[in-house]
């Protein structure tokens, strides 16, 4: 976090957790949208890309989590 101030930081963070909101929620409407076509021997791999996304924005809900507690709430959301 060098050269950053627990606010930048924060909000860098704010903004992966909303970020990874969308493309977690897009990734889930196109696994849908995929056995909806029944195209399943794809139905697979998109899920795994899910569970890669849905980790991701595990990592950063938890990083800000983290950075909130550390910091405080030092800026508005």
């Amino acid at each position: 976090m060098s050269g950053w101030s627990p606010a930048d930081a924060i909000a860098m963070e704010r903004r992966h957790v909303r970020e990874g909101e969308k493309r977690v929620a897009r990734q889930e409407t196109l696994v849908l949208q995929l056995i909806e076509k029944g195209h399943d021997q794809i139905v697979g791999r998109a899920n795994e890309v899910l569970s890669l996304f849905s980790e991701s924005l595990e990592v950063s809900r938890e990083r800000l989590r983290d950075l909130e507690r550390r910091y405080g709430n030092v800026i508005d959301r």
